[in-house]
């Protein structure tokens, strides 16, 4: 029984971790697991290693099928995971999921989950394709323990076929992060940017879509119905975010691309792409198959008016009318005629997007879909008997009482930062303060019910914590650092320190963070930081800083890897630099 339950998720490629797993496999290393990616090797493996993500190349794995090479892939990866012994499997996509599924089972792993992000077959399609596919996914299923289901009609289909019973399959949904995308998150400056470097002119009305470019994401249909749009709206032009996916047997052909570049804006594959959704006015996706379209969600968290097919998962993200208009699949006379009669009518395009990000926040937060993989993958690590402990580490909300660990770690993990200087009982008050302030997040790590082994504390407003802190806390706090406030250095860093927060671009701050030593890398500091970061956005938040000595290359990294972005320089003590990190949150 492993102290630390090793969990693998396997994909085709690398760019599905890193750009739709990613918050899942970061919650689940936040949680105390050691997270694999399993997938044909590629560009985005070191992003996930600097992720603490650890990456197993699959070499043999491709995205389009092949008896020859997917036997190949088949034995490969049976000799990978009997090789690296993990605890949980949990599939991903077609492929991966079938041969996945059966070698874990093969390779002896003893809990297996897959996600179905999207049934290959429809009800619309030929019987040959629905009993070939159906066939398949039947077969692997009875491999796992476990079925998530990204879809609701995906999954209501699959119980009326017999494709799954009971419990075993349940409704994962699917998200995104709404504090990144958020229409409010993209200054005016930027859009005006990508709009010159995209070549687009200032009143020109920009239509848009994000995907592979494949057959079945309806390329040939946008590609048609661009025409005929800018024919009576040649003011409108089309942006194509996405780059062409050769592996694929119906992948657009170079020639088809530059066929259509009198109408169509090709950036290929972009990370940027929160800030491409915001210079869009309407959002297409004219895909004859989808499970839960990111790409369509990203589009309502960013406030866009879309335009979508009439298909399962589709109807999901929008309902017609309310949120955008749901038109036939490849029939782009019907798409040209939806796209149009948004272009026109901006009062209809303002209501459709506000309605959009409002059901985006209703329905597609992405931390709710990274829990439920978090709690299902403990539930079936449990059952198999794998988790010598329930959890490594649970975060839990600091009580008064704490305060004397939360001294502790501060003292240890902290031992350079200036307010150890004032003493431990100084120290002690301090985080009593916190732990009680109605205006403040604290919370800690405890393993065993027991131990506290991290803790993390922050405010909505530092000026007025220490308003409240010197009313309420004042003199014995005083009294407990008096003996160090002799020191004439240790009174001026005092006075520097009750300057700096003023001009550092927000009054909320995430205050300190310490883990015990030995427990750094099992992503407990992350999990602590996101609570209160969390913790905060929701008493009110907009902004939230860090400062951190300009020295500090591991803290540095660590609040980048968390989301903050540079801010400038300060000088808090003696001159020396500190670097300041700012984070948008949504409140």
């Amino acid at each position: 029984m492993n102290d630390v339950p090793r969990v693998a998720h396997i994909t085709t490629v690398d760019l599905t971790a890193r750009f739709l797993l990613l918050p899942q496999l970061r919650r689940l290393r936040d949680q105390g697991f050691d997270v694999t990616s399993v997938s044909a090797p590629g560009p985005w493996t070191a992003a996930l290693e600097a992720e603490g993500i650890r990456h197993v190349p699959w070499h043999h794995a491709t995205r389009s099928w092949n008896l020859g090479s997917d036997l190949r892939a088949f034995q490969e990866l049976v000799r990978i995971l009997r090789r690296e012994r993990f605890d949980l499997v949990h599939t991903h996509n077609p492929k991966p999921g079938v041969l996945g599924r059966v070698a874990a089972r093969m390779a002896g792993v003893p809990a297996v989950m897959n996600t179905v992000h999207g049934l290959y077959a429809t009800p619309e399609d030929r019987l040959a394709k629905r009993w070939t596919v159906l066939g398949l996914e039947r077969f692997a299923a009875r491999f796992s323990d476990l079925e998530l289901y990204q879809s609701e009609e995906d999954l209501a289909w699959a119980r009326r076929t017999g494709l799954v019973r009971g419990s075993k399959a349940v409704l994962l949904g699917n998200g995104t992060d709404l504090s990144r995308f958020d229409p409010a998150a993209v200054p005016v400056e930027r859009l005006e940017e990508l709009r010159g470097e995209l070549g687009i002119h200032d009143g020109a009305l920009v239509v848009g879509t994000v995907g592979r470019l494949v057959a079945e994401k309806g390329y040939r249909e946008l590609f048609a119905a661009a025409r005929r749009v800018r024919a009576a709206v040649p003011e409108a032009r089309f942006l194509v975010i996405g780059s062409p996916d050769h592996d694929k047997a119906d992948a657009i052909t170079e020639h088809e691309i530059e066929r259509a570049r009198r109408d169509v804006v090709f950036v290929g594959w972009r990370e940027d792409v929160r800030d491409l959704y915001a210079v869009m006015d309407v959002f297409v996706l004219p895909s004859w198959r989808e499970g839960l379209p990111r790409s369509a969600i990203e589009a309502a968290a960013m406030g866009r008016p879309m335009v979508l097919t009439d298909i399962r998962g589709c109807r999901e993200v929008v309902r017609d009318g309310v949120e955008g208009l749901l038109v036939p699949s490849r029939a782009p006379a019907s798409l040209a005629e939806a796209i149009r009669s948004l272009l026109e009518d901006a009062p209809a395009r303002e209501r459709l997007g506000g309605a959009a990000r409002r059901r985006a926040e209703e329905r597609f937060d992405e931390r709710r879909v990274d829990q439920i993989v978090v709690d299902h993958t403990r539930a079936l690590l449990e059952k198999a008997g794998r988790l010598a402990r329930p959890n490594a580490a649970t975060v839990r909300a600091a009580r008064p009482e704490d305060a004397g660990a939360m001294a502790r770690l501060h003292r240890e993990g902290l031992p350079d930062s200036f307010l150890p200087v004032l003493g431990d009982r100084f120290l002690r008050r301090l985080y009593r303060a916190l732990a009680a302030d109605e205006g403040s997040v604290a919370v800690v790590a405890e393993v065993g019910g027991r131990e506290v082994v991290g803790f993390a504390a922050g405010t909505v407003s530092v000026s007025r914590f220490f308003r409240r802190f010197r009313v309420r806390h004042g003199i014995p706090a005083a009294l407990a650092a008096a003996p160090r406030l002799l020191r004439r250095d240790v009174r001026r860093r005092m006075r520097e320190t009750s300057r700096y927060p003023g001009g550092v671009g927000s009054d909320a701050e995430l205050l300190s963070i310490a883990v015990a030593g030995g427990r750094e890398s099992r992503g407990i500091g992350r999990s602590l930081a996101r609570s209160v970061i969390d913790g905060l956005a929701g008493r009110g938040a907009g902004t939230i800083r860090v400062v951190v000595a300009a020295d500090n290359e591991r803290a540095n990294r660590f609040y980048a890897g968390l989301g903050f972005e540079p801010a400038g320089r300060i000088a808090v003590h003696d001159g020396a630099p500190s670097n300041r990190w700012l984070m948008r949150c949504r409140s």
